[in-house]
């Protein structure tokens, strides 16, 4: 039976950063008959989650415990789990001079961490939304550090899945400025589902369009026009264009693309462009497209992990 593990690392990458977050961070790991062949998974959870989310027990649909369940008597492998909360809610695992250096967090301290006490193996990435947004983006920017990764849903052609959020972001917005409705949002405890959104821009905006510590909104408070500079700012983060001129990154990697065919941010839309991108540029990977939205989606892994934990038996 797998054993679970919490442990703190004291992650350089982190210590300053602009929001004051803890840069002592829990890391939680996942054992399961560890061997001298055993990968390594990290994951990477989707915005308003953290580590400690892969652990949350549903009772009305299938969830991560319930993956390790049924991969323990078949597979060893080691599973990662840090907590990469921000104040802004969550993570899209860049370097940021508005959030702090995630994904230096990742790809330094937190690898340099797993060698020291694993020893040299092959790691591999994990995540869903911007957990799967992270894995891809961070296994281009260090494709001679990770073995592949698994990308389910992940955030992906940026005009589709993020666009659409930007109506309700400015009117949630547009009689506040900006510093205003993120005290106002930090001070109180109930949000309404519009304000969750304008957050979860705004968040995004810390991630791909920062100005020093300060944040620069694709969009005018006072219109609502869309501001080219900085709309363009983001898109350079976009797997979908990176893939354009970075596509030789992924040659020989492990990759797994999974998607949602109904998913409520038309992510399904970027999965399918980046699955289409691999291949015609004959890239091997696993794709596949199930009858299921952007939540409760968990199972997908039942297919993702094993394409991966075959290769070590």
């Amino acid at each position: 039976m797998y054993k679970i593990v919490e442990d703190i690392l004291v992650a350089k990458s982190l210590n300053g950063n602009p929001l004051g977050d803890e840069y002592k961070r829990k890391i939680i790991r996942i054992e399961n008959y560890v061997n001298s062949n055993t990968p390594v998974f990290i994951g990477l959870p989707g915005f308003f989650g953290s580590g400690n989310s892969f652990l949350n027990k549903s009772y009305t649909s299938f969830d991560f415990l319930d993956v390790l369940k049924q991969l323990e008597d078949q597979y060893s492998y080691i599973i990662i789990l840090p907590d990469t909360m921000t104040k802004f809610g969550g993570n899209q695992f860049v370097d940021s001079t508005a959030i702090g250096n995630y994904k230096s967090f990742i790809a330094l301290d937190l690898v340099n961490y797993i060698h020291e006490l694993y020893g040299d193996r092959d790691i591999y990435l994990f995540g869903k939304s911007s957990g799967g947004f992270g894995s891809i983006s961070i296994v281009m920017d260090y494709p001679d550090t990770f073995r592949g990764f698994i990308d389910i849903s992940g955030d992906s052609y940026f005009p589709y899945c993020y666009m659409p959020d930007f109506v309700t972001a400015y009117m949630v917005m547009k009689d506040n400025t900006l510093d205003s409705f993120i005290e106002k949002y930090r001070e109180e405890f109930i949000h309404s589902q519009d304000e969750l959104t304008a957050y979860n821009v705004v968040a995004m905006a810390a991630s791909y369009s920062p100005n020093g510590t300060k944040i620069e909104l694709p969009f005018s408070l006072d219109t609502g026009e869309i501001i080219e500079d900085i709309w363009n700012k983001w898109l350079k983060f976009d797997p979908v264009r990176r893939l354009i001129d970075e596509t030789e990154k992924l040659r020989g990697k492990k990759i797994i693309l999974q998607t949602g065919n109904r998913d409520e941010y038309k992510i399904n839309i970027g999965m399918n462009i980046i699955h289409k991108i691999l291949e015609r540029n004959k890239i091997e990977h696993y794709y596949r497209e199930y009858p299921s939205g952007h939540f409760n989606i968990n199972y997908f892994y039942i297919d993702s992990f094993p394409e991966i934990l075959k290769m070590y038996k």
